[in-house]
């Protein structure tokens, strides 16, 4: 019996193609809900980024943030966050000061960038997302970063992280930036011992590279339609585009709505 949804939010949530969380998505989590059954969103997103959409009429018990670094109950009441911390921060901030290629920096609710190019750009208004402020770093506490990439040659300084970080690709020009042995799964075990929860009666939705390790570890794993090639090997179902009710079409498949 599921008992707990992890929901991705870009291409799973919500459709970039529309700029909306599709009507049947809405009234599947509601339904969901109303059955007792807990529905999470698990996303690489910081928590500074989600004021660019509007979620009143998307009604969640929990928020899992920056790949699991923060983690949010349903009134956004922080009940877990877990920083950067030693070898990691210091190149972490080493690099944004250096600039050798834009990066974010997340902090406990927001996030900032070092300096903006094209390719910052283009990559944001593609996932829907404003720019990030430009600062300086003034000795915040980090949850996470991310960096953009315009060559091959910028994707080199990537070496630097090996051994201390986990690199998952969210755009062909962007990762996310989170300490070795980190994923979406440390924000669901915190989740799941906060509610008594087994990983047997979960399941994962998601599109994404970063999406693998839930759809992984839960109990049914979906890949939507629009999926990477590669998330779908790791599905034990794949349902419709997010923008052909594919999220609602796969709780219908298992009989959840």
């Amino acid at each position: 019996m599921i008992k707990a949804i992890f929901l991705d939010f870009d291409g799973t949530v919500f459709s970039h193609h529309t700029s909306s969380i599709p009507a049947s998505t809405i009234n599947a989590i509601r339904q969901l809900r109303e059955k007792g059954i807990y529905c999470f969103l698990c996303t690489g997103r910081a928590l500074g980024e989600m004021h660019d959409f509007d979620l009143s009429d998307f009604p969640l018990d929990g928020w899992i943030m920056s790949n699991g670094q923060v983690i949010l109950d349903e009134n956004m009441n922080f009940i877990y966050e877990k920083k950067v911390e030693g070898k990691l921060k210091d190149t972490i901030i080493s690099l944004f000061n250096e600039k050798k290629m834009p990066m974010y920096v997340v902090t406990r609710e927001e996030y900032y960038i070092n300096y903006l190019n094209e390719t910052v750009l283009n990559i944001q208004s593609v996932i829907s997302s404003g720019i990030p402020p430009v600062k300086e770093y003034k000795g915040e506490d980090v949850y996470m970063a991310s960096a953009f990439f315009s060559s091959e040659e910028e994707r080199e300084v990537l070496k630097e992280f090996d051994g201390i970080a986990e690199i998952t690709w969210w755009n062909e020009g962007a990762v996310d930036i989170i300490p070795k042995g980190v994923s979406k799964i440390s924000g669901i075990n915190e989740i799941l011992k906060r509610y008594g929860i087994d990983v047997s009666e979960t399941m994962a939705i998601g599109d994404g590279q970063n999406d693998i390790p839930m759809i992984e570890y839960c109990a049914i794993g979906v890949a939507m339609g629009n999926s990477y090639e590669e998330v779908k090997k790791y599905a034990d179902y794949i349902t419709d585009d997010i923008d052909e009710d594919g999220l609602y079409n796969a709780l219908k498949h298992y009989e959840l709505v």
